[in-house]
This record gives C-alpha cells, structure tokens and sequence, in this order.
C-alpha cells in the first residue's frame, strides 16, 4: 500500500463511490478535495495565486512540446492544435455485456415496491442498495471492458480493468444481497424475484470468465486492512 501525504494511493479508483459509509475517506485524497471544495462554496476562500498560462494551458504546454508556436496579432500565442484522440470501440459482445449491466442497474435503481408495502428498515437499506449499486455497476463495467481493450498495451491496463471488474463484481454480490432482502421481506414475491437474481448470477459469471484474476486483485486500502492498522500506529507515534 503506498501513500502520499497521509492519503492512500489510488484508493478512489476501485472503491463503491459510497463515501457517506466509507470508514476511510480521511485517507482518500479526492474526498479531501470535494470537502474543501463543497466548504469554499459554502463558506468562501481568498482566491489562490493565478498560475502562469503555460502551467495552466494544455494548449501552451502542446507549443511547448513542438517548440513553440506562432504568435496571433496582439502578441497572443496561437492555439496549438493538440491532436483528437478518439478510443478505440468495445468489441460487439462487449458493448452488448456493457448494455446489459447498464440495462438491469437501471431498472434495479429506478424499482419501487408495490403501493401498500409495509416500509421497515430492512426495505429501505435494499432500496439503498439498488439505487446506489444500480447506477454505479455500468461506469465500472465500462471501465474494465475499456482496460481490457487495451491490455496489449501494457500491464498497467490489465492491473486497472480487474480492479474496475472487482468493484463491479462485488457490486453484483450487493444487489444480490438486497433483493434477496427484499424477498425476505415480502416486498417481492420469489418468482418475480427469480429473473433479476437469474441474471445477476449469469452477469457475474460473464465477468469472472472475462476476468479470471478480479477477485484476487487488492484494491489500495480497502482490501488492505493490516496495513491501514499499521499506518494508523505508526502515526500516532
């Protein structure tokens, strides 16, 4: 596990962008950074120093790069032309695996039970867990499609499309977990409960197959939990 300035490298990456019931958000740097932005916004902050054009332009640092540039009237530097880079298309049966997860999390965030339901605790966590883990799973599944596309490249597309694949896998396990709940519940009766769990466990398999290695990936932090112990020792001295 390496960390940078008391936060966990690369912990947001593969985590369930659950950050309300996250036990280590103190160690995430983008959660910091959405704090003191949100708190800026709430409260005001003295404005920081405007860096300089070219630490600030993707453009001027392109003229860089290619030596420089010429120079439009009024002594303004000409936008550079940076390259478009368009990636690379998901194979069919990708995109149709992609389609389908985005398709069934959809209809699992938008589900409500019937009118007259009796609303109890247990009901209102699997809601919970539909609309979060509904929305979420079609971002993951498209990142790990997308690395895994890319893999000839480099080992580094490989390691990042598994940790995207485990999020999603364990998301899978999730909602699973709260339609079952909601069965258990009476919120739904087990034959209509049937082709939702039908197909979570074959979107699972799908993964696993395209994935062998996702499970055993161990995502910074949170699959870490010696090593956040021992972090936390270390700095109390």
């Amino acid at each position: 596990m390496e960390t940078q300035d008391g936060f966990i490298v690369g912990i947001f990456n593969y985590c369930d962008r659950w950050c309300e019931r996250c036990a280590l958000t103190a160690r995430c740097r983008v959660f910091a950074e959405i704090a003191r932005f949100d708190f800026e916004q709430d409260h005001g902050a003295m404005p920081s120093p405007e860096p300089e054009p070219s630490c600030r332009s993707l453009g001027a640092m392109a003229l860089e790069q290619c030596g420089g540039g010429d120079e439009e009237p009024g002594g303004l530097p000409a936008v550079a032309q940076v390259p478009r880079w368009d990636p690379p298309k998901l194979s069919p049966d990708a995109q149709a695996l992609e389609d389908r997860v985005k398709a069934l999390g959809f209809r699992l965030a938008a589900w409500q039970p019937l009118e007259g339901t009796t609303m109890d605790e247990g009901i209102g966590e699997a809601l919970d867990v539909l609309g979060h883990y509904g929305v979420f799973i079609g971002a993951k599944i498209h990142r790990a499609l997308f690395g895994l596309s890319l893999a000839e490249e480099g080992d580094v597309a490989l390691s990042d499309a598994n940790g995207s694949a485990k999020a999603a896998l364990l998301a899978f396990d999730r909602l699973g977990d709260a339609w079952l709940k909601l069965v258990e519940h009476g919120a739904v009766s087990v034959a209509a409960a049937e082709p939702t769990l039908t197909e979570l466990a074959w979107m699972t398999g799908e993964v696993e197959r395209r994935f062998p290695q996702a499970r055993q990936f161990v995502r910074p932090g949170l699959d870490e939990p010696v090593a956040v112990t021992m972090l936390e020792w270390q700095e109390r001295g």
